[in-house]
């Protein structure tokens, strides 16, 4: 079973323009909680998540240095239009074994963000099928290696 952090924090869709407010927000990441059941965590709240559940749970792009804030990139729904689209997420390093949940906000996924970002959702190689095109296009060298 998926342990399964649900990130309660207020979305805009770049499709629709609705806005999401913090419990319709569909955004999650599987297998990053340690808890036996799923949990919501709001911006600020503190978890047990420390580097190498964040690698296990994403795919790395590149590793964070030192104490810098980690960014890592997961997909979400808008609850209006049904858009499939990119939410980044902030996790602030507090310890080892603990990181905060800064924030979350919805970003194109263009390849200035994949740069800026230290993790993607494992869901990227089914975006990219889905989606041919000159967006893929211009994302897939940045990803290739993830997908092999």
């Amino acid at each position: 079973m998926a342990h399964i952090v649900w990130f309660l924090a207020p979305l805009s869709c770049l499709h629709c323009g609705s806005h999401a407010g913090e419990r319709e927000t569909r955004l999650n990441t599987r297998d990053l909680n340690r808890d036996p059941e799923s949990i919501s965590v709001r911006p600020g709240d503190l978890l047990e998540v420390s580097l190498q559940e964040l690698e296990d749970a994403y795919l790395t792009l590149r590793k964070p240095v030192g104490t810098e804030d980690i960014r890592a990139l997961e997909q979400w729904d808008c609850p209006a239009c049904q858009w499939t689209q990119w939410a980044r997420i902030v996790f602030r390093y507090v310890d080892p074994e603990h990181s905060r949940f800064i924030s979350a906000e919805t970003v194109p996924l263009t390849p200035e963000v994949v740069r800026d970002a230290h993790f993607i959702s494992p869901r990227i190689g089914f975006w990219v099928e889905t989606h041919p095109g000159e967006e893929s296009a211009r994302i897939l060298p940045l990803i290739q290696h993830l997908l092999s």
